[in-house]
């Protein structure tokens, strides 16, 4: 008789969810009411992205202070920030095609997970600093942008795939940075898997020690995702620029790239 009651039960709860099933897909396509769409998305313009293989390379002198005047931006920023206020810069790298804006929330350092820059929910998410570690202007001795390495090539998903090609390093490898008031030049000089702890929480980069025993780390690192140009080792005083996303085959590990300032 239990059992009996048991099959009844079972055979009950299946026809109910199968009823809200069949409900649910219904209404969702319209069948009681019109669907509710969705506000339309702001879109970018175009932009024309100068190209690395043109400007003058100057290394970095860190007894030369950079210049602080204003330069005239590719990028529109006026619009942009009309769009998002968030929006604190541009990612421009050749190797591999990535031209994306950077966003800082000053509230939320894990808005940027899924949202995109027009602040709309989105699985990938966007390119994006931490408030709590980075200023809005890329002037700390160590920035850290985070992106998800997506299995459709977005964000940061074709990195670790490049930088494993060894004819890429054949040449220099770079990245430009835009904001509202400088353009600034990184050389890529090392890219490996790294573990997930916080980067700019257990490392000081404004000490002198702290810096020097992340880059000897660094440097010291073997083994098949790891390509370090040893000549262009930073030195204290050499502000750094670190791309952070998933470790391929490994989605609890990090693959970093770190370039240092040089224009």
């Amino acid at each position: 008789m239990r059992k009996r009651y048991l099959w009844v039960t079972l055979a009950a709860v299946m026809f109910i969810g199968s009823v809200s099933i069949i409900f649910y897909y219904l209404w969702a396509n319209g069948w009681f009411g019109p669907v509710k769409e969705s506000s339309p998305t702001t879109t970018y313009a175009e932009f024309t992205y100068p190209s690395l293989t043109d400007p003058e390379i100057v290394p970095y002198d860190p007894e030369q202070p950079q210049s602080t005047e204003e330069t005239e931006s590719p990028v529109n920023f006026e619009e942009l920030q009309a769009v998002n206020p968030d929006i604190i810069g541009w990612i421009y790298m050749v190797n591999p095609a990535i031209s994306l804006p950077v966003l800082r929330s000053p509230t939320d350092d894990s808005l940027y997970l899924y949202h995109d820059a027009n602040g709309e929910y989105q699985r990938e998410g966007s390119l994006f600093v931490e408030h709590q570690y980075n200023s809005d202007d890329f002037s700390d001795m160590c920035t850290v942008i985070y992106g998800h390495r997506m299995s459709d090539g977005s964000m940061f998903g074709t990195m670790q795939a490049t930088f494993s090609e060894s004819d890429l390093w054949q040449d220099d490898q770079y990245i430009v940075i835009y904001t509202p008031k400088l353009t600034q030049i990184y050389q890529i000089i090392a890219t490996f898997p790294h573990d997930n702890s916080h980067i700019l929480y257990y490392n000081d980069f404004t000490n002198e020690s702290e810096y020097a025993q992340f880059v000897d780390e660094v440097f010291s690192m073997s083994g098949q995702d790891v390509h370090l140009v040893e000549d262009e080792k930073p030195e204290y005083g050499d502000r750094l620029l670190i791309l952070s996303s998933c470790l391929w085959g490994d989605r609890t590990s990090r693959y970093l790239v770190m370039a240092k300032l040089i224009e």
